[in-house]
């Protein structure tokens, strides 16, 4: 794993040249002495690291060029947007005006899984971008049967100054090899919070999205080929998340995440998908030992004649449901002999309805290695 952190890389745009009073205008060829530098404005820069960039010291003369240089020194930095220098007597004073600090991550990973194979995949994380308190999160993964990118803006100002909120969007297209269709969804959602504090997070969100079937194989169930092609929507969705975390007592923690979202405002289809999880961890012995415990549940419906379509259904296996391969806990559609050698043609439809629950014990082996546990598990699904 390669990490590359990214801090303050702002550019100053804004820059104010030296104002003094006419005295110091007006100095002679052997200069200021100053027996005091004051500097005022600066809450992340110490005193003395202003002082330093700027090359200033009390006791030393300095000429109106070398105030100058002082000024131009500071705003080469980046870190300012105004340095503004006043002297009164034997006082200078240097009044900065910092630029917001923002940091960030870039992240590249390279990894190998049994669902996908191998898979690439970079993160960006961005914090006060822009110097307007703007958040910017992304990530893209590449493998050889799937492409899936997520990218989000959000700010607690977004929305007239006032209200928090954003605007993310998602693309995926998957092609994996043991199916018997491809197909790929995206969509753009502007998003708006609620911060209920110990009582919770809202979010309302409006989303335009598209999806769409392809590459059907002759030899597919009908199901699938009278689905294919591409599909537009737009809908509401509502999202409530409820969470706990015991500081005191160690890592006793747990979150309960509600989703409701409707389709149909403009576009192909009605829908309403409704999730619930819950996710849990907490202590259970001393010595490290845990458990950990996620319950979901799932449900699509049509609305007015529409049905859902392959990509809206739901599928188990794989890391939704461990112990069985990806998308194979699904209602079927068998095709007999249809394949090469007299082989069978399964075509995984997906369900509207799903439950699964994961447990997890946690064994300390690693305690030293937060990054690795080991754990044994028990997965119950439908």
């Amino acid at each position: 794993m390669v990490h590359l952190a990214i801090k303050n890389v702002a550019v100053a745009f804004a820059l104010v040249p030296l104002v003094a009073n006419p005295a110091l205008a007006q100095v002679d060829d052997a200069g200021r002495i100053f027996t005091q530098i004051n500097v005022v404005g600066n809450e992340r820069f110490r005193d003395g690291d202003v002082l330093a960039t700027a090359g200033l010291t009390t006791g030393e003369p300095y000429s109106e060029d070398d105030i100058v240089s002082a000024v131009d020194a500071l705003e080469f930095t980046g870190e300012f947007k105004t340095v503004r220098m006043t002297s009164v007597g034997e006082t200078l004073t240097i009044a900065v005006q910092e630029e917001p600090d923002y940091s960030g991550n870039l992240t590249f990973g390279l990894g190998y899984n049994t669902d996908t194979g191998v898979f690439g995949s970079v993160a960006l994380s961005l914090d006060n971008a822009f110097n307007r308190d703007v958040a910017i999160r992304g990530r893209a993964t590449v493998a050889e049967e799937f492409l899936s990118g997520r990218l989000s803006f959000s700010s607690p100002t977004f929305y007239g100054g006032q209200r928090a909120g954003g605007i993310r969007a998602r693309y995926d297209d998957f092609r994996y090899d043991d199916t018997v269709f491809n197909y790929r969804i995206g969509s753009i959602s502007p998003f708006m919070t609620f911060d209920f504090g110990e009582n919770g997070q809202a979010e309302v969100r409006y989303t335009i999205g598209q999806s769409d079937i392809y590459d059907v194989d002759a030899i597919a169930s009908p199901i699938i080929a009278a689905e294919a092609g591409e599909r537009t929507s737009s809908g509401i969705g509502f999202s409530y998340l409820l969470g706990s975390s015991d500081n005191a007592g160690g890592d006793t923690t747990w979150s309960l995440r509600f989703d409701q979202d409707f389709t149909g405002l403009g576009g192909d289809t009605e829908l309403s998908r409704t999730k619930l999880k819950f996710a849990g961890r907490a202590p259970i012995s001393a010595n490290g030992f845990a458990i950990r415990t996620h319950v979901e549940l799932g449900a699509v419906a049509g609305h007015s004649g529409d049905t859902p379509t392959a990509p809206d259904r739901f599928t188990l296996g794989g890391a939704a449901l461990r112990g069985f391969e990806r998308g194979t806990v699904t209602p079927r559609d068998v095709c007999v002999g249809c394949g090469a050698g007299g082989a069978d043609v399964v075509s995984n439809l997906g369900g509207d309805f799903f439950a699964v629950a994961r447990t997890d014990v946690i064994i300390p082996v690693f305690k030293k290695q937060p990054a690795l546990e080991t754990f044994v598990f028990g997965d119950v699904g439908k």
